[in-house]
Parts: C-alpha cells; sequence; structure tokens
C-alpha cells in the first residue's frame, strides 16, 4: 500500500476510535441529559488515548504525534458540532472517521514517502 494511502486510513482509524471514545464518555457521563463542567473536561484526555491505541495497533509508533494532531482536530469540528446537534454514538462513529479521513490528508500530503 502506498504511504500516503496508509497515513491516510490510519488517520481514518484514529479519528473512528475518537468517535467512539468520545461518544461512549458522554453517553455513560450524561446523567441529567446535559454535558457540563467535569464531565465535558473528562473528555479531554479521550482523543490522546485514541491516537495511542490506533498508532500501537497499528504499529506505527513514529505517528503518534501527527496521529494526536488529528484526533483532537476531529474533537473539535466535526464531534463537537454532531454532539451539539444530539447525534447518537453510530453516528458520532461515523462522522469522526470522515473527520480524521479529512484532517490526515495534510500530514499524508506532507510526509516522506519510502517506497
Amino acid at each position: 500500500m502506498h504511504p500516503r494511502v496508509r497515513a491516510t486510513a490510519i488517520g481514518l482509524m484514529t479519528g473512528l476510535v475518537t468517535g467512539l471514545f468520545v461518544a461512549s464518555a458522554e453517553w455513560f457521563l450524561q446523567r441529567d441529559g446535559t454535558l457540563d463542567g467535569l464531565e465535558a473536561l473528562s473528555i479531554l484526555p479521550l482523543p490522546l488515548a485514541a491516537a495511542l491505541v490506533v498508532a500501537f495497533g497499528c504499529g506505527e509508533r513514529r505517528l503518534t504525534g501527527r496521529l494526536a494532531a488529528v484526533a483532537y482536530l476531529t474533537l473539535a469540528i466535526p464531534l463537537f458540532g454532531i454532539g451539539m446537534g444530539g447525534a447518537d454514538i453510530p453516528q458520532q462513529v461515523v462522522g469522526g472517521a470522515i473527520g480524521g479521513a479529512f484532517w490526515s490528508i495534510p500530514f499524508a500530503l506532507t510526509s516522506r514517502s519510502t517506497g
């Protein structure tokens, strides 16, 4: 597989896992129907955890920093907006996958081709 396609696929997986982690945390933490205060702050380390899971799962530890950037950008743009709209877990997972693929494109284009 071409390195740029692989980088985009790994970014897609990072967005998917970020969407799954964030949506699941929102579902577990919303006891009163709103996400506020400490509940919202507890979501902040989840994109980093998603980046680490994907980086170590794919054997690409050198990409951890880039995957963390993709995960946090995915949280900021698609997941935050979708979550405010009242999306459920599958919608946020799909939104995270799309966002992860989108945000990984600049990193894939600037990466050095090794093949």
